[in-house]
Protein backbone atom coordinates (compact mmCIF):
# COMPACT_ATOMS: atom_id res chain seq x y z
CA UNK A 1 0.00 0.00 0.00
CA UNK A 2 2.99 2.32 0.70
CA UNK A 3 4.32 1.80 -2.27
CA UNK A 4 1.83 1.87 -4.33
CA UNK A 5 1.67 5.78 -2.47
CA UNK A 6 4.93 6.47 -3.29
CA UNK A 7 5.12 5.20 -6.70
CA UNK A 8 1.73 7.16 -7.33
CA UNK A 9 3.55 10.21 -5.70
CA UNK A 10 6.43 9.54 -8.17
CA UNK A 11 4.24 9.14 -11.50
CA UNK A 12 2.28 13.02 -10.01
CA UNK A 13 5.75 14.67 -9.35
CA UNK A 14 7.05 13.56 -13.39
CA UNK A 15 3.84 14.79 -14.92
CA UNK A 16 3.96 17.99 -13.19
CA UNK A 17 7.56 18.48 -13.97
CA UNK A 18 6.77 17.56 -17.27
CA UNK A 19 3.45 19.81 -17.83
CA UNK A 20 5.38 22.92 -16.34
CA UNK A 21 8.58 22.29 -19.08
CA UNK A 22 6.31 21.80 -21.63
CA UNK A 23 4.89 25.40 -20.51
CA UNK A 24 8.52 26.88 -20.14
CA UNK A 25 8.89 25.47 -23.69
CA UNK A 26 5.95 27.05 -25.18
CA UNK A 27 6.57 30.12 -24.24
CA UNK A 28 10.32 30.48 -25.04
CA UNK A 29 8.86 29.21 -28.59
CA UNK A 30 6.18 32.27 -28.68
CA UNK A 31 9.16 34.48 -28.00
CA UNK A 32 11.65 33.46 -30.89
CA UNK A 33 8.47 33.16 -32.95
CA UNK A 34 7.34 36.83 -32.31
CA UNK A 35 11.10 37.83 -32.78
CA UNK A 36 12.09 36.11 -36.11
CA UNK A 37 9.02 36.93 -37.42
CA UNK A 38 10.18 40.63 -36.91
CA UNK A 39 13.31 40.55 -37.60
CA UNK A 40 12.45 38.58 -41.21
CA UNK A 41 10.06 41.20 -42.26
CA UNK A 42 12.55 43.56 -41.51
CA UNK A 43 15.09 42.38 -43.43
CA UNK A 44 13.50 42.10 -46.20
CA UNK A 45 11.91 38.52 -46.05
CA UNK A 46 8.16 39.10 -45.39
CA UNK A 47 6.95 36.52 -47.94
CA UNK A 48 8.79 33.59 -45.17
CA UNK A 49 8.30 35.54 -42.12
CA UNK A 50 5.09 33.20 -41.05
CA UNK A 51 7.82 30.36 -41.19
CA UNK A 52 8.50 31.60 -37.56
CA UNK A 53 5.62 30.09 -36.71
CA UNK A 54 6.07 26.40 -37.31
CA UNK A 55 8.17 24.51 -34.78
CA UNK A 56 11.53 23.06 -36.33
CA UNK A 57 10.66 25.09 -39.38
CA UNK A 58 11.43 28.21 -37.40
CA UNK A 59 15.01 27.00 -37.23
CA UNK A 60 15.79 26.89 -41.03
CA UNK A 61 13.83 30.46 -40.78
CA UNK A 62 17.44 31.57 -38.51
CA UNK A 63 19.31 29.90 -41.32
CA UNK A 64 17.72 31.91 -44.11
CA UNK A 65 18.04 34.86 -42.09
CA UNK A 66 21.92 34.35 -42.13
CA UNK A 67 22.34 33.18 -45.48
CA UNK A 68 24.56 36.30 -46.86
CA UNK A 69 26.31 36.96 -43.30
CA UNK A 70 28.03 33.57 -42.41
CA UNK A 71 31.32 33.29 -43.99
CA UNK A 72 32.10 33.24 -47.91
CA UNK A 73 32.45 29.33 -48.50
CA UNK A 74 29.23 28.47 -46.79
CA UNK A 75 27.48 31.14 -48.62
CA UNK A 76 24.09 30.35 -50.40
CA UNK A 77 24.13 26.79 -48.96
CA UNK A 78 24.12 27.32 -45.03
CA UNK A 79 20.23 26.37 -45.08
CA UNK A 80 20.92 23.16 -47.27
CA UNK A 81 23.97 22.00 -45.14
CA UNK A 82 21.51 22.54 -42.34
CA UNK A 83 19.09 20.65 -43.61
CA UNK A 84 21.31 18.04 -44.19
CA UNK A 85 22.31 17.30 -40.64
CA UNK A 86 19.22 17.76 -39.53
CA UNK A 87 18.07 14.49 -41.25
CA UNK A 88 21.65 12.82 -41.01
CA UNK A 89 21.26 13.21 -37.15
CA UNK A 90 17.70 12.12 -37.08
CA UNK A 91 19.18 9.08 -39.29
CA UNK A 92 22.41 8.25 -37.79
CA UNK A 93 21.66 10.19 -34.53
CA UNK A 94 20.85 6.26 -32.58
CA UNK A 95 24.62 5.17 -34.21
CA UNK A 96 26.63 7.74 -33.86
CA UNK A 97 25.93 9.79 -31.00
CA UNK A 98 27.76 13.07 -31.35
CA UNK A 99 26.45 13.24 -34.93
CA UNK A 100 23.11 14.92 -32.97
CA UNK A 101 25.20 17.28 -31.64
CA UNK A 102 25.75 18.92 -35.37
CA UNK A 103 22.40 20.62 -36.68
CA UNK A 104 23.08 22.56 -32.62
CA UNK A 105 26.34 23.72 -33.48
CA UNK A 106 24.71 24.93 -36.79
CA UNK A 107 22.09 26.51 -34.77
CA UNK A 108 24.65 28.34 -32.34
CA UNK A 109 26.63 29.50 -35.40
CA UNK A 110 23.79 30.81 -37.12
CA UNK A 111 22.52 32.45 -33.49
CA UNK A 112 26.54 33.87 -33.66
CA UNK A 113 25.56 36.01 -37.32
CA UNK A 114 21.84 36.84 -36.11
CA UNK A 115 23.72 38.20 -32.51
CA UNK A 116 26.07 40.02 -34.80
CA UNK A 117 23.82 41.65 -36.74
CA UNK A 118 21.72 42.65 -33.75
CA UNK A 119 24.35 43.59 -30.73
CA UNK A 120 27.31 45.18 -30.20
CA UNK A 121 28.85 42.08 -28.12
CA UNK A 122 27.79 39.44 -30.00
CA UNK A 123 30.21 37.37 -28.01
CA UNK A 124 28.23 37.37 -24.95
CA UNK A 125 25.23 36.36 -26.78
CA UNK A 126 26.76 33.03 -27.88
CA UNK A 127 28.90 32.23 -24.53
CA UNK A 128 25.19 33.04 -23.00
CA UNK A 129 23.64 31.29 -25.55
CA UNK A 130 26.20 28.15 -25.01
CA UNK A 131 26.25 28.03 -21.08
CA UNK A 132 22.27 27.67 -21.78
CA UNK A 133 22.47 24.86 -23.65
CA UNK A 134 20.56 27.25 -26.55
CA UNK A 135 17.35 28.04 -23.96
CA UNK A 136 18.62 31.47 -23.68
CA UNK A 137 18.63 32.15 -27.71
CA UNK A 138 14.56 32.46 -28.20
CA UNK A 139 14.67 35.24 -25.65
CA UNK A 140 17.75 36.92 -27.01
CA UNK A 141 16.08 36.55 -30.18
CA UNK A 142 12.76 38.25 -29.17
CA UNK A 143 15.33 41.02 -27.30
CA UNK A 144 17.14 41.86 -31.22
CA UNK A 145 13.03 41.96 -32.75
CA UNK A 146 13.13 46.04 -32.24
CA UNK A 147 16.68 46.81 -32.80
CA UNK A 148 18.24 48.08 -35.72
CA UNK A 149 20.80 46.36 -37.92
CA UNK A 150 24.40 47.23 -37.02
CA UNK A 151 26.08 48.12 -40.32
CA UNK A 152 29.36 45.87 -39.77
CA UNK A 153 30.88 46.89 -42.76
CA UNK A 154 31.93 50.61 -42.03
CA UNK A 155 34.73 49.03 -39.91
CA UNK A 156 36.27 46.57 -42.16
CA UNK A 157 39.10 47.47 -43.68
CA UNK A 158 39.73 46.69 -47.62
CA UNK A 159 43.26 45.15 -47.95
CA UNK A 160 43.11 46.50 -51.37
CA UNK A 161 43.12 50.36 -50.23
CA UNK A 162 46.71 50.25 -49.32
Amino acid sequence: MMEDDFLLGLIFAFLAFFVVLLFVGLILFIFQAIGLFKMAKREGKGDIAWLAWIPIVSQFLVTLLVERNVHPGLRGKFTLLYGIAVVLSFILGYFIAFISLIPFAMYLYAFYFIAKKYSDNPTLHIVIAIITIGFSTPIQIFIFRNREVIDTDEFIIDANEN
